[in-house]
């Protein structure tokens, strides 16, 4: 996903056929759904979204590779299901940040794991000092998500292009997306 993302923003012819469009999806353009994360809106918007993907997806998946595969196939898809579902208005979207809210959150529910439910490879047990970090680390991207909801505009990514606003229900469905994965995990036999 890092690389496709990297690919697109060199080649921004690219970007008019990946983007999240409303009315190219409802004509049947369902690619959309999952490319539109990888268009950005400037250099910002693109370093923000890759610096904090590359982290939380490459520590997520030493220590749940088979799930974070699935969280990274999956996110995508869902997040741009319930922008097209739950904002009619949504024009027009580009960029990770549902699915790095997404990422960064599952990296903190497997974290806080136990390690018998953990599944294959088994880590280590949280410290508690860990533990309340980890903890700390979903409490600020709830908080996050809700100062966006708030200010309507990025806390920390800014857009080259006028007019863009930022999405917080991407947002919101990426950590929704998160738990969802990580609550299936394998539990092992009784």
């Amino acid at each position: 996903m890092l690389a496709l993302a990297l690919i697109v923003a060199s080649q921004p012819a690219l970007a008019p056929a990946l983007l999240y469009e409303r009315t190219g999806i409802l004509r049947g353009e369902y690619w959309r759904l999952w490319t539109g994360h990888l268009v950005h809106f400037g250099p910002s918007h693109l370093v923000w979204n890759l610096l904090i993907f590359a982290l939380a997806a490459v520590w997520a998946e030493r220590l749940a590779p088979v799930r974070t595969r699935i969280l990274l196939a999956v996110a995508p898809g869902v997040i741009g299901l319930a922008l097209l579902a739950l904002d009619p208005a949504l024009q027009t979207y580009a960029g990770l940040s549902g699915v790095v809210a997404a990422a960064l959150a599952f990296l903190a529910f497997t974290q806080l794991t136990p390690p018998a439910l953990a599944g294959p490879p088994v880590t280590i047990p949280a410290r508690p000092s860990d533990r309340w970090f980890w903890r700390g680390v979903l409490a600020l991207i709830l908080l996050k998500i809700a100062a966006e909801f708030a200010a309507e505009q990025p806390l920390f990514a800014r857009f080259s292009v006028s007019g863009i606003r930022t999405v917080p229900l991407a947002h919101l469905a990426g950590f929704l997306v998160a738990s969802t994965v990580h609550r299936a995990r394998r539990r092992p036999p009784a």
